[in-house]
């Protein structure tokens, strides 16, 4: 039981000194937005560079970057241990 203690705080403090900075997760962000898949996609690109909100989340061991546009979410971004995942949200603004 010591050793799987043990191993967590390690764990712990190993991601606490590697997450990623938020320059990183914004480069990360912004190569998302500039490969669109879709017409659509290219304009939201447009529109988050113009009127986006973006927002870094610490969470000691992992952070996470958020790239939104009218309160929606256009790209998510999580990180932890030097490694970076971005998605693009699902499009939820065309109702249908």
């Amino acid at each position: 039981m010591k050793w799987i203690l043990l191993l967590l705080v390690l764990a712990g403090v190993a991601g606490y000194f590697t997450k990623p900075e938020e320059a990183v997760m914004r480069e990360r962000a912004e190569a998302v937005l500039s490969d669109p898949q879709t017409i659509s996609q290219g304009f939201e690109g447009v529109a988050t560079a113009l009127a986006g909100d973006r927002a870094y989340s610490n969470y000691y061991v992992a952070a996470k970057y958020n790239v939104t546009l009218d309160g929606q979410p256009v790209v998510t971004c999580w990180g932890a241990f030097q490694q970076v995942q971005c998605n693009r949200a699902a499009d939820t603004r065309t109702g249908g």
